[in-house]
This record gives structure tokens, C-alpha cells and sequence, in this order.
């Protein structure tokens, strides 16, 4: 209740450009309370697939520690995620390439909403969205689109020139008050991330 009234301040505010402070305006893929996300995780790339577990825990404000295992139970990555980079305490040798830890850390980085932690925004409003655009230089922007009616983050994308890099969107849950699943979508490769909370 208390995320949804910091949020209604901000949307009262939409004629400036601001900086948010504690991201009250984006989705929390960690527990309010208790600081720790469950999720299962389907990664598709190509015309293969892989599932398994992904635990994000809050370990400040604006750090996530991630952890991804593999159905069978083998950790496969574990990365430290704040707004100025990641930090590998674990890859699998496949997974330990530069390039792909890049996109690890920016796909999660956008979903979670590190990536524009305590950046400037600026605040569009229409009849049928908002949007909350960040600009993140070299062209590169991550936008958040909420329905005003229910004042809430529903899809996102990142945005690079004129092209979208990536796709995202928010499914909520009216009885846990909050996300329950996610989509990422690329649009230069073919790979999606699907995940789904597992309320304890």
C-alpha cells in the first residue's frame, strides 16, 4: 500500500524531470518485506531452452545478488548486479564470456530497474499510458509504460537510436499485490526470458 501511494506522488508530479531516489515507480522483482525473489526461469534462445531457479536477493538498496540454477540443481551463474556494473562471483565455463554476462547483468538490470537507479527521467502522460523515459547516453534509453487507471509498470523496453533492443513486460497478481511473472524479448536474436514467482 505504502509503494502504491509513493508512486500516485510521483505520477501528481508528471510536469518535471526528477530523479528517483528509491525507483518507487519500478516493479520490485525482490519481496517487499522480506528482501528475497523466487522465480522459475525459462531462457529460449534459438530452438533450444533451459529451466531452472532463480533466487535475487536485495542485498542494499541498490544491489541484487543473482543466482541462477539449473533444473537438475547445478549452479550455473551468480552475479553481484548494482548500477555501475556486475561483478562474477560464479559462471559456468559456457556462460563465463564477457558478451554474455553483458547481457545477463543489462536484461536484469532493466527488469529490476538497476540500470537507472538514481538517474534523471523525464514523464510522459496520454490517455493511454504513462511512460518514464531514461535517458542512459550513447542513444540509449530504458523506457517504463504504466496504465494511469491502475498505476502501475506493465512494460518497458530498451531503446537504442531509433531501434528497441529489448521488450519487457510485468504481469501482475491482485492477490499477492504485486509482479508475478515476467517476459523479456530481444529483437536483434532470438532469446526470451520467462520467469515465475514462487510464493512461499
Amino acid at each position: 500500500m505504502r509503494r502504491l501511494t509513493l508512486i500516485s506522488c510521483i505520477l501528481g508530479f508528471c510536469i518535471i524531470w526528477g530523479k528517483l531516489a528509491s525507483q518507487t515507480a519500478l516493479p520490485e522483482l525482490c519481496n517487499t518485506y522480506d528482501s528475497v525473489g523466487l522465480y522459475n526461469i525459462t531462457i529460449e534462445f534459438s530452438k533450444n531452452s533451459l529451466s531452472g531457479l532463480l533466487i535475487l536477493k536485495k542485498t542494499s538498496d541498490s544491489t541484487f545478488r543473482l543466482v541462477l540454477n539449473a533444473e537438475m540443481g547445478p549452479k550455473l551463474l551468480d552475479l553481484e548486479l548494482s548500477p555501475t556494473g556486475y561483478k562474477t562471483i560464479y559462471a559456468f565455463k559456457k556462460l563465463n564470456r564477457k558478451r554474455i554476462l553483458r547481457t545477463f547483468y543489462e536484461d536484469f538490470g532493466a527488469l529490476s530497474g538497476i540500470l537507472v537507479w538514481n538517474k534523471s527521467f523525464s514523464i510522459d502522460t496520454s490517455e493511454v499510458a504513462t511512460s518514464f523515459s531514461y535517458d542512459l547516453g550513447k542513444q540509449k534509453k530504458i523506457i517504463y509504460c504504466s496504465e494511469p487507471a491502475n498505476i502501475r509498470i506493465n512494460s518497458g523496453k530498451e531503446v537504442v537510436g531509433k531501434s528497441v533492443n529489448t521488450i519487457f513486460y510485468y504481469f501482475y497478481d491482485p492477490s499477492i499485490l504485486g509482479v508475478s511473472s515476467m517476459k523479456l524479448e530481444h529483437q536483434h536474436f532470438q532469446m526470451a526470458i520467462l520467469l515465475n514467482k514462487i510464493i512461499l
